[in-house]
């Protein structure tokens, strides 16, 4: 047994961004771990010099967080069986390496690139069905390495595969499957300068770490049986291994760049809820139940199982996910969405409405949660509340349908004038800001205040319109285009409660200078 506690990692390299894949291979190991009530461990795999960079991990670090992906050890962490970066390790993997040359199941291979090219086409010209390194360097004598050792060259180290065989092995996601090694190269260990590549670093560390299970992206099902080989080469017990299937495009092709952002931190950038992204992203390629697509990471963990990841790819909809963040959005209460709207607003609004004045702003913002799914959306679309907006074509077509438009407009302002419809909002509240309930929240109940509210205000607006002699729907659209500049957004009520009187009867007034008669 490896370890009497499940141990699951994540291990990203530092030379980009987490993206969608990598996200998804976190918290499917994230999930695992918790589900199994077992440890997960981050391990940077920090071997790319050329280009790993702090900031790349700084990166990743913040896209597992704003995910709500926690680790138990590794950076930032620490834990018993560090270090946790690969850089850090490399006497580790020189004594494996050491280990294995003196078993016999690794070599020395002093051999140029030049060469090993050569070799390769030599092996593809003679047809003899394997074209990888023609192993020239498994058998040296010793003389024959220390002639290599006075002309100055510094060898590598190679596995050198076990002959050819036909394994079984078992994946929790693909079930057993039978695997053939006899093309599998004696692939490079360990550089000249120390550094280790990927599949023995892994193992290496694997071992050490005492991982049970590895979760990861199919593309690795071949390095899999490698890593396997060299497990029983060390004299251990290789964890049991998933591989994922991969992230598809709408076209059942590889995700690209073109289909999705590849930075988890753009996606918080613009607004996304990060619960949505985590949902979404555990949907492609794991179900939590028949009927329902929308959970907690809580109730994920509850349920979650590695043999339930399905077996063929997932398509990333950028449409569905947006549905999805709409969903977490409306079930926010009008406090929540201000104050996780608050890092797009506050450089579009005013400092007083986002402290003094939120109740009105609260109610400003509910107009619009049944109508984004980002929260960067917001800005755009509440302009009109902090100066005279420019007049789109559709507003002005609309203010401009009817001839008698203008003196609708007019007959408005002078009704609004007299009427009591609150105060001019956000910047005359004579003290009073409570999150009066919407038109939109049909069951809330109407409350007792010394002014209108939306609902009072329709009541009031059709009375006006009925004794005006014209069609409410013809008088509704050149009004709101007058108070918005468009001919979207909350209805009219909403406008006119939160606008305030005397900024509509300024606005209809102006509008109602540009109408020709």
């Amino acid at each position: 047994m490896i370890h009497p506690t499940p141990r699951l990692r994540f291990a990203p390299s530092p030379t980009g961004p987490l993206h969608l894949g990598g996200a998804r291979t976190a918290m499917y190991n994230w999930a695992a771990a918790r589900a199994l009530g077992g440890t997960f461990l981050l391990r940077i795999e920090d071997t790319d010099q050329a280009r790993s960079t702090d900031a790349s991990l700084q990166i990743i670090l913040q896209g597992l967080r704003w995910l709500g992906i926690d680790w138990d050890e590794g950076p930032e962490k620490g834990g018993d069986f560090g270090p946790y970066f690969q850089m850090q390790r490399l006497g580790l993997y020189r004594q494996a390496a050491d280990h294995l040359l003196a078993d016999g199941h690794a070599y020395l291979c002093y051999c140029t690139p030049e060469e090993i090219d050569a070799g390769r086409k030599e092996m593809e010209a003679q047809k003899a069905g394997f074209a990888g390194y023609n192993r020239r360097c498994r058998s040296l004598t010793p003389a024959q390495r220390a002639a290599f050792e006075q002309q100055g060259r510094k060898p590598n180290v190679r596995f050198k595969m076990p002959e050819a065989r036909v394994m079984q092995v078992h994946d929790l996601i693909r079930g057993d499957v039978e695997v053939n090694t006899k093309e599998l190269d004696d692939w490079v260990m360990l550089r000249p300068d120390g550094v280790p590549l990927y599949n023995f670093a892994c193992v290496v560390d694997d071992v050490g770490m005492k991982i049970t299970h590895v979760v990861r992206g199919e593309e690795h099902f071949l390095n899999g049986i490698k890593q396997r080989l060299l497990f029983e080469a060390l004299g251990h017990e290789c964890p049991l291994y998933a591989h994922i299937p991969l992230i598809l495009n709408k076209d059942g092709k590889k995700l690209s760049k073109r289909d999705a952002d590849t930075n988890m931190l753009d996606y918080r950038d613009k607004g996304f809820p990060p619960e949505a992204v985590f949902n979404y992203i555990a949907l492609l390629g794991w179900g939590f139940s028949g009927d329902r697509d929308v959970f907690s990471r809580e109730e994920m963990v509850q349920v979650f199982r590695i043999e339930t990841i399905g077996k063929a790819g997932s398509k990333f909809d950028e449409e569905k996910l947006r549905w999805m963040c709409g969903e977490y959005v409306r079930r926010w209460t009008p406090a929540q969405l201000l104050e996780r709207s608050k890092p797009w607003l506050q450089p579009v609004v005013p400092a007083t409405a986002l402290t003094t004045h939120a109740g009105w702003l609260q109610n400003a913002l509910a107009c619009y949660q049944e109508r984004i799914a980002i929260l960067s959306e917001l800005p755009g679309k509440l302009g009109w509340l902090f100066g005279v907006p420019a007049m789109d074509e559709a507003a002005a077509k609309n203010l401009a349908k009817d001839p008698a438009g203008k003196q609708w407009l007019l007959a408005y302002a002078q009704h609004l004038e007299g009427s009591n419809l609150p105060p001019s909002w956000p910047s005359d509240r004579q003290g009073v800001d409570v999150a009066v309930p919407l038109p939109s929240k049909k069951d809330a109940p109407e409350p007792a205040c010394a002014f209108w509210t939306p609902a009072a205000i329709e009541r009031d607006s059709r009375a006006f319109v009925e004794a005006l002699g014209v069609k409410f729907g013809s008088f509704v659209h050149p009004v709101r285009a007058a108070l918005t500049g468009t001919d979207k957004g909350p209805g009219l009520f909403d406008v006119l409660f939160l606008l305030g009187k005397d900024a509509c009867v300024a606005r209809l007034r102006a509008a109602a200078s540009h109408v020709a008669l």
